[in-house]
């Protein structure tokens, strides 16, 4: 069930969006009067296609005291921990989507505190009869547990797997896959480094885990850090090469791949691409939580007015958080950055807000 807020927080143009929490205090750009949430601090968003960064109100459930999870595909999932009512919010429009409550069985974590949430689509809703729906997916990134609302069921379901079936590599390796789930075709797909596979997870009703072989590629030396991104229904691989660990500043060689299984789909082949498709751009960014895990997106470049071929991200992953936002230009090679504005601390850590379509 789809309810609508009277007053919207935001202008939905302003999406996708870069959202520095309270505390990343000082006067706005424009040295507008700023405008303050009810815990004193001030929150700022910087608006990627507009180049914008606004002081702005209408995100104190992001702070309070309900458990949220923002999704790659742009909704919230925000659960009251006191009544136990759980909904999809877009954080843009207020639309929110009702989902089963969890006030009888209390399988739900209270706090996004390592876990993390993803929409097997784009869409929470059905837009045809035959539409099979949309899963919700909690994950726990540290036990070998998720939490899952399949579409017409009438309550959460909680489901402890083996972690066997994904890997028998060391736990950490196994709980960093899981980090990096990225929903396509209606299943959950995740890169397992260690092991040369790709794992897909699927619902059929319960969840299904198997994994295929990804041709490996040559090894490097230096240090890597992969995302995958769904686009079109295609996955792709996101791949930055750097001189440090976890540092954006010391970046020498960004990849795309496509993932493309082989004629017999019994293996993953990743083949280098120039393009990221016809009018797409890509994001990559944190989605909050203690974990701090990144999630790849790809939109249609024209519907948001930015040049197709580039990839925006930002870095917040350790120690080093950093608030810039990066772009790099696929087809010419380059990358750049942008600075969201000088009353942003430089080591502020922004999460990633993106369309919420229904």
């Amino acid at each position: 069930m789809e309810n609508q807020e009277d007053s919207p927080p935001l202008d939905p143009t302003l999406a996708p969006a870069l959202l520095f929490e309270p505390g990343h205090g000082g006067a706005d750009e424009a040295g507008e009067e700023e405008t303050t949430d009810d815990d004193g601090g001030t929150r700022f968003l910087y608006s990627i296609p507009k180049r914008r960064l606004l002081v702005v109100a209408g995100f104190d459930y992001l702070n309070s005291d309900a458990a949220t999870w923002i999704t790659p595909q742009g909704w919230v999932l925000v659960l009251d921990p006191s009544t136990r009512d759980a909904c999809l919010r877009d954080p843009f429009t207020s639309r929110t989507v009702r989902l089963p409550s969890d006030h009888q069985e209390s399988l739900l974590p209270s706090s996004n505190e390592h876990t993390r949430c993803l929409l097997s689509k784009h869409r929470p809703t059905a837009a045809a009869a035959d539409d099979p729906g949309c899963i919700v997916l909690l994950v726990h990134l540290e036990e070998p547990v998720l939490w899952y609302f399949s579409p017409g069921g009438s309550r959460w379901l909680r489901h402890e797997y083996s972690p066997e079936l994904i890997s028998s590599d060391d736990h950490s390796h196994i709980m960093w896959a899981m980090s990096s789930l990225t929903a396509a075709r209606g299943k959950f797909y995740a890169l397992v480094f260690g092991d040369n596979k790709i794992m897909a997870l699927e619902f059929s009703p319960g969840p299904i885990f198997s994994t295929t072989h990804l041709v490996r590629t040559p090894f490097l030396s230096r240090f890597l850090q992969v995302r995958l991104v769904e686009s079109c229904g295609d996955l792709f691989f996101f791949q930055r090469v750097s001189l440090e660990p976890f540092c954006a500043q010391s970046i020498t060689e960004i990849n795309v791949y496509k993932l493309v299984l082989s004629s017999n789909d019994n293996a993953w082949v990743k083949v280098k691409v120039s393009t990221l498709g016809d009018n797409r751009v890509f994001f990559c960014g944190s989605g909050g939580g203690s974990y701090g895990y990144e999630f790849g997106a790809s939109m249609a470049a024209d519907e948001v007015g930015l040049k197709p071929n580039c990839i925006y991200f930002t870095h917040g992953v350790g120690n080093k958080n950093d608030k810039g936002l990066y772009v790099h230009d696929l087809e010419r090679g380059t990358t750049t950055l942008h600075n969201p504005g000088t009353n942003v601390p430089d080591s502020a850590k922004p999460l990633l807000l993106m369309h919420a379509i229904l």
